[in-house]
């Protein structure tokens, strides 16, 4: 017997017409299974146990830092049971990279950790969420799975947590990778596996410090001086990431403002507004040189998204120069 708990956050998965309008987070783990035998995805393989248990119904736009921990202590909980085989978390896609993260930086048991959600709800006349749920399971109960830590199984695609962010707004499959591309794929209804995930060592799960971590992000355009990098830091940002342009070149006026804010213990992460590719520190006169040499750590390939969760946790458990060598060394591991 395969056992997979089946635990859901909401998400699109999960939403249906509300009678205030829109579509709203409504059903839960229960409901999401009884809908596989309905779309004519019941057929899970011989010997599969769903186990279902809901967390937070709700749609991810609106997840904070506590929402995340909650599910990462969920998830931890479930896995000291060792009858269970595997986790499968529905969660809407707002937000999924996020919570991928968090749960991909901590997860230290060798049995997957599987996401999965949907573009199209429920109540749409071509919901993708049972076909993507069907997969999700497949892939958590598969033992090809084992020790590749935490993945996303959406559209077909099975990918690794790390370095992915949603990059469609309403694509069947809108996550993809800065720099690379899928581990394997649903063929058939077998999940296959093309590559193995990168190994990341895990760190201590969140505590109410990371909750508590202000961690802003701050866009660089033409015209952008230092006004909303600053605004930041007198909320009582303990960590800002920094999104240059192309390569990762913030502005002269915003690399004023790091070198400011890391003289004043506050964890500057330097990204890259474009869709793909890593930062490079190439372009002095404002750039990604000139950020670097004021204290800013260049985020690789890591998404921004992914690497606010990173920086909450670092910074919740570690004094900022701590907290910088164990960025980089992480950024080096994960990219």
């Amino acid at each position: 017997m395969t056992r997979i708990v089946v635990l859901a956050t909401g998400g699109t998965i999960s939403s249906r017409q509300h009678s205030e309008g829109g579509s709203r987070a409504k059903d839960g783990a229960a409901d999401l299974i009884g809908a596989l035998d309905e779309h004519g995805f019941g057929d899970l393989g011989p010997g599969v146990v769903l186990e279902p248990e809901d967390i937070d119904v709700q749609n991810s736009f609106n997840f904070s830092l506590a929402d995340l921990s909650r599910i990462a202590h969920a998830v931890a909980r479930i896995l000291r049971r060792e009858d269970v085989d595997g986790v499968v978390v529905t969660h809407g896609t707002d937000t999924m990279e996020e919570t991928l993260a968090l749960l991909g930086f901590t997860h230290d048991d060798p049995r997957p950790v599987v996401l999965t959600g949907a573009q199209r709800s429920p109540d749409h006349a071509d919901s993708d969420g049972p076909r993507n749920l069907h997969d999700a399971i497949l892939t958590a109960a598969s033992p090809g799975s084992r020790e590749q830590g935490v993945l996303l199984v959406f559209g077909g695609e099975i990918h690794a947590a790390l370095g992915l962010r949603k990059a469609h707004t309403l694509d069947p499959q809108p996550f993809r990778h800065r720099s690379g591309g899928a581990l394997g794929a649903i063929i058939e209804s077998s999940p296959r596996f093309f590559a193995r995930a990168l190994w990341v060592e895990p760190l201590p799960l969140p505590d109410q410090r990371f909750a508590d971590q202000r961690v802003d992000m701050v866009l660089g355009y033409p015209g952008a001086d230092a006004t909303l990098l600053r605004a930041a830091l007198e909320a009582g940002a303990t960590s800002v990431i920094v999104l240059g342009a192309g390569a990762g070149n913030p502005g002269t006026a915003l690399v004023e403002l790091i070198q400011e804010a890391t003289a004043q213990g506050v964890l500057v992460g330097l990204g890259t507004r474009t869709g793909d590719g890593a930062v490079a520190v190439i372009y002095g006169g404002g750039g990604a040189v000139d950020a670097v040499a004021a204290g800013a750590a260049p985020l690789g390939d890591l998404p921004a998204t992914q690497a606010r969760i990173l920086f909450a946790l670092l910074r919740s458990t570690h004094p900022v120069e701590e907290a910088r060598e164990l960025l980089e060394a992480r950024l080096t591991s994960a990219g």
